[in-house]
């Protein structure tokens, strides 16, 4: 989640020929890759792309719903999707992933990490709304393939522990790595298509002055409101938690990067490889809590030097 890694769009630039055609080219190619199997994860990269090369939100983000809503009322009338409300649900939770995420990449006079926590908050809300609803072709498409892999194993209590995970900031958790796995992609294709340079990473990522009062409160209210069975203020303290506990691990990434940046290209490269090996193994918890602990520290002893105001 890193403050100043994107390139910077003139969001509202009057729009042209050449825009528009960039814009239409883009929802095409995000539409494919929403119906493509394992393309789909990365259906918002074209519309990121878009953004920054138009430097039109508003227009990319129109083009994008109308074709995604003339899509999903084609199926249903077609008979391929015979569910009118998986077809509302549908439209329902793609607008709001469209907005936040294009607001995520264009969007002014907020920081970054902020937008990206309402961003990621709506997203989550949209998914939850789609998931949860047990008459939705989403729900019964999970239920169905799990029963394929995993006969029997499914039951009711399953699905409720899978619900209060998701609740309780697995659902919020998915959503920001999916908006940010498509932002990185987005930034990464408009640098090399426009061959610009990266002038900026998660090295200069800080979390927000008043993040670690936060951090501690919803700690707190996570541990008070379980010991006291207040399910829905537990809900939304982990999910606080779970957002706070994302900003500091970035930031501990932003410090590890910033002491390997002097460092040989060799061994930043080792030590990316071997950190990324480690990730896929039952260790990674040590090194998720070790940039944890290392974004926290930061508020009370500065490793780098802090940004001026």
């Amino acid at each position: 989640m890193p403050e100043d890694d994107r390139v910077p769009a003139e969001t509202g630039a009057p729009i042209n020929k050449n825009s528009l055609i960039t814009i239409l080219i883009c929802v095409a190619i995000s539409m494919f890759f929403m119906r493509s199997g394992f393309l789909s994860f990365f259906f918002l990269v074209p519309l990121g792309y878009a953004v920054m090369a138009t430097g039109s939100v508003f227009f990319t983000f129109i083009a994008a719903s109308i074709t995604n809503i003339i899509l999903d009322i084609g199926l249903n009338f077609s008979g391929i999707v015979n569910n009118a409300v998986y077809v509302l649900m549908d439209i329902i939770y793609f607008t709001a992933l469209f907005f936040g995420f294009l607001w995520i990449i264009g969007g002014k006079n907020i920081r970054t990490v902020y937008r990206f926590m309402i961003a990621s908050i709506i997203g989550t809300l949209a998914f939850l709304l789609i998931i949860f609803r047990q008459d939705s072709l989403f729900f019964l498409m999970f239920t169905g393939i799990a029963d394929e892999l995993f006969p029997g194993l499914f039951t009711m209590d399953i699905l409720e522990v899978i619900k209060s995970i998701l609740l309780r900031g697995g659902a919020l958790v998915s959503v920001i790595f999916m908006y940010f796995i498509n932002r990185q992609l987005a930034i990464y294709a408009f640098r090399l298509i426009k061959k610009q340079r990266n002038t900026q990473n998660i090295v200069s990522f800080y979390a927000p002055a008043n993040a670690i009062w936060v951090f501690s409160g919803a700690l707190a209210t996570v541990i008070l409101s379980s010991v006291m069975k207040i399910e829905i203020l537990e809900i939304i303290a982990w999910n606080v938690f779970i957002i706070c506990v994302i900003v500091f691990m970035t930031q501990g990434a932003g410090i590890l990067m910033h002491f390997l940046a002097p460092q040989k290209p060799a061994l930043r490269i080792g030590v990316y490889i071997l950190i990324i090996v480690v990730l896929f193994t039952p260790v990674n918890i040590v090194v998720l809590a070790a940039l944890l602990l290392l974004g926290i520290i930061e508020n009370w002893r500065p490793f780098r030097k802090l940004p001026q105001k």
